[in-house]
């Protein structure tokens, strides 16, 4: 296949929606971030080997899908995919224990270090942008936050439900590991530069957080919408815009995190072909309305 027929984004960056007000200012620049970005040419008449694909847990379930399609469809070859976080993808790539890194996020700044660091330069291939959503225990009574609102609570400066039409009870927040893409891609987003999550705030992995807030009336949290399936969690709109398939594409709603392949410069024709074949899928590939193209446009700054 020559370059020129070679249709990924490459080059196009997946920059996260701006805000109204001073919340969401902050764009997602992965390009800006590693070595170097190019663009992958792919064969189709390469010898067949293992892909290991490593990182993002919220993009796992995708990827997973992706792998055994892929398996199906050329019964010889193995895709293995693991989770372990955004940063552990990353790093992976350059200790060699995977072929491809599956992201939902840049790197955080100890690995965007490391990564600087080795020299090595890696490839960011776009594939999704996925709603984010602030969630709580189904028997809060907030229903809606303003990006204001969200923000302050996240930072710390909102500390009890009242101050937002809730009980009179200490807002209990929970957040991911800061290696989590998330959790990174959240906190850029909601909090911008000037601000921090609040020292008060619960770290806990994905699962912990999801139950620790269905079991806590004051909890608050955030997932991607992915993580959302058959989660018995209260979803809260934002600026009374909730997240769904139509809000995302018409840029009503801008909590949006990118799903990203990133590999080595010069990956194995193995990862080439994986790639090709999930460039080939026309159809979406999660079952989540919220996960979009990589290419559909971001919506203006406001």
């Amino acid at each position: 296949m020559k370059l020129s027929e070679f249709n990924f984004a490459c080059h196009k960056r997946l920059a996260l929606p701006m805000d109204r007000g001073r919340i969401f200012r902050r764009a997602f620049l992965l390009a800006a971030l590693l070595p170097s970005i190019t663009c992958l040419a792919l064969t189709n008449d390469s010898p067949v080997r293992t892909v290991h694909i490593r990182g993002s847990k919220t993009f796992e379930t995708i990827v997973q899908s992706l792998a055994e399609q892929y398996m199906r469809s050329r019964p010889a070859s193995t895709v293995v995919v693991s989770g372990g976080g955004t940063s552990r993808g990353y790093l992976t790539l350059l200790d060699k224990t995977a072929d491809l890194a599956m992201v939902s996020g840049a790197p955080s700044e100890d690995t965007l270090d490391v990564v600087n660091r080795s020299g090595m330069k890696l490839v960011n291939v776009p594939f999704r942008r996925v709603a984010m959503a602030p969630v709580v225990h189904f028997s809060n009574p907030v229903n809606d936050l303003s990006a204001i609102q969200l923000r302050e609570v996240f930072s710390g400066r909102i500390n009890n439900w009242k101050a937002l039409g809730g009980k009179d009870a200490p807002i209990n927040v929970y957040i991911g590991p800061p290696e989590d893409g998330i959790t990174k891609t959240w906190s850029d987003t909601v909090l911008g530069g000037a601000d921090t999550f609040t020292p008060r705030a619960i770290n806990a992995e994905l699962a912990q957080r999801i139950a620790r807030v269905g079991a806590d009336p004051f909890g608050i949290t955030y997932l991607a919408t992915e993580s959302l399936k058959d989660q018995a969690l209260k979803v809260l709109s934002v600026d009374k815009v909730m997240a769904g398939a139509d809000s995302v594409r018409s840029g009503r709603y801008t909590l949006l995190a990118p799903l990203m392949f990133v590999t080595r410069e010069k990956p194995s024709a193995a990862v080439q072909n994986f790639l090709q074949f999930v460039n080939s899928l026309s159809a979406p590939i999660s079952n989540s309305v919220f996960a979009l193209p990589a290419t559909t446009a971001a919506p203006a700054a406001r």
